[in-house]
Order: structure tokens, then C-alpha cells, then sequence
């Protein structure tokens, strides 16, 4: 009885600590490896209603559930893009275009119904699934899952149940889409982002899962990409995570860049 008392001891303070995480703020110190080879440390910050991360590009999107503002910072050009989210359609379409034009990344029809079709091909064959493997980052148990599209894609992710957070990808789907000229690339992303729910916890290991249940925070991920123009790697893994109230500075924009309205744009 006496052991059995002490397990309990020890085990509620490890739950209580579970569950305070889950609902506190986090700032997560990540290391990334961005798809042009660039590396960075940087932080990423998660609220109940507000979340800040860093894209492939290495550009970062903040987005407010509550005030559903969205903002698009550009390292790169040194520039961002912020407005409500009821923007977002015409603004991620204007992003694109202009990217693209600057990219020289138009495509013919002929090239278009390609991409079309082999996006087609590959979504048939998405599956994601939860894996047995385990390992601790930053000090938490994450669980490995991936996603897989062909040939195409394949998309790992560490996760953490004990952080979980509320999933804004749906929220910033259009914008995010937007900063990927290539348009089997963008399709990719799309997939990233759908799939970025799984199977729940109790679910059999090594079994394709549906893509709305996952519970947990991304605490290192890798994604192989491979397109008609180019094929890459994203890679990133937390080095730090400390939880507490998150300062205002966290959701303001860089200092001195300046703020970036896309031109209008006919049609692609």
C-alpha cells in the first residue's frame, strides 16, 4: 500500500505538469534547415488563440484567432504583408502572382494540366500514418508520424501529445499556399497542411489514419519534396521549450521592414 501511495505521489505532479503545458503559453526555440539550404535558429510562439512559425522559405506567418488578422512576414525582401483574414483570398492571389512573376515561374497550359494531373495521381496515394517510434525532444515524448503522397512527398512529424494546441492551418491555408510559385510544389504544401491531423492516440500502429484527430505540437518534422522543376528538403527539430505568458513584442513586426501591399493582379 505503501509503494503503491508513493507511485500515485509521483505520478500526479507528472500529469498536473501535462496539463499545465497544455494550457500555457509556448515558446518554442526550433533549428531549421530551409528548402534552399539556409539554416536558422528561431522561435516560435503558441497561444489558445494566436500562433507564429517559420515556412519552408524561411518567411513566418502570425495569425490572431481573435481578432482574425493575419500577417505575412518576408525576411528575404525585408517586408510584410498583415490584414484580416477575410483579405486573405485576394491578397494570397495577388502574393502569388506576383511571385511567381518574379520568379519567371509561368507555366503553359500544356505544362498546367500536367501538374493537374500528376497532383491528381498523388493525392490517390496519400496516407498517414502513426508509427511506434518514440523519442524525447526538448525534454518531451513525441511520437513519429508520416505522411506520404507518392514519389512526391513525404512529411515526418515529432509529435507531442502533452503540448497540445489549437490547429490554425485552415486559417492560413490560402496565404501560406501562396508564397509557393511552383504550383506542384503549392499542391504539396496543401497536403502538408490537410494532413497535419492523424489518427487519435488509440489508434493501431502502422495503420493509414484519417487526417482530422491528431492531438499534440510539431516538435521536429522533415519534409522530401519532389516537383516537375526542382525537388528539396525541410527540416527543423525544438532546441528549447519554455512555457509562460508570451510578451506583446512576440506578434509585432521586425523593426525596420517595411509593409508590402501586393499589386493587383488579373488572372494567372
Amino acid at each position: 500500500m505503501i509503494r503503491r501511495a508513493a507511485a500515485i505521489a509521483a505520478i500526479v505532479p507528472a500529469f498536473a505538469l501535462i496539463a499545465s503545458a497544455a494550457r500555457a503559453d509556448i515558446t518554442v526555440i526550433g533549428h531549421y534547415r530551409l528548402a534552399n539550404g539556409d539554416t536558422l535558429t528561431r522561435a516560435s510562439y503558441y497561444t489558445q488563440s494566436q500562433v507564429r512559425t517559420t515556412l519552408p522559405n524561411g518567411d513566418e506567418i502570425i495569425y490572431d484567432d481573435k481578432t482574425k488578422r493575419i500577417a505575412l512576414i518576408d525576411h528575404a525582401g525585408r517586408r510584410f504583408w498583415e490584414g484580416p483574414r477575410a483579405e486573405a483570398d485576394s491578397i494570397a492571389f495577388r502574393i502569388r502572382s506576383e511571385r511567381m512573376k518574379a520568379a519567371a515561374a509561368k507555366i503553359t497550359p500544356e505544362q498546367r494540366e500536367q501538374v493537374n494531373r500528376l497532383y491528381n495521381a498523388v493525392t490517390d496515394s496519400v496516407q498517414v500514418i502513426r508509427t511506434e517510434q518514440t523519442r524525447k525532444i526538448a525534454g518531451y515524448p513525441c511520437r513519429l508520424w508520416v505522411l506520404s503522397a507518392g514519389s512526391l512527398l513525404t512529411h515526418e512529424r515529432w509529435v507531442a501529445r502533452a503540448l497540445a494546441m489549437p490547429d490554425f492551418s485552415g486559417e492560413v491555408e490560402k496565404v501560406v499556399l501562396a508564397t509557393i510559385a511552383d504550383p506542384l510544389g503549392s499542391g504539396l504544401m496543401k497536403l502538408v497542411l490537410e494532413a497535419r491531423a492523424a489518427a487519435p492516440e488509440g489508434a493501431e500502429h502502422g495503420t493509414s489514419a484519417p487526417a482530422n484527430q491528431i492531438e499534440g505540437l510539431n516538435l521536429a518534422g522533415r519534409i522530401r519534396f519532389k516537383t516537375m522543376r526542382n525537388q528539396g528538403e525541410f527540416s527543423w527539430e525544438a532546441v528549447g521549450i519554455q512555457s509562460g505568458k508570451i510578451p506583446p513584442a512576440a506578434w509585432q513586426m521586425p523593426e525596420g521592414y517595411t509593409r508590402w501591399q501586393p499589386p493587383a493582379a488579373t488572372a494567372e
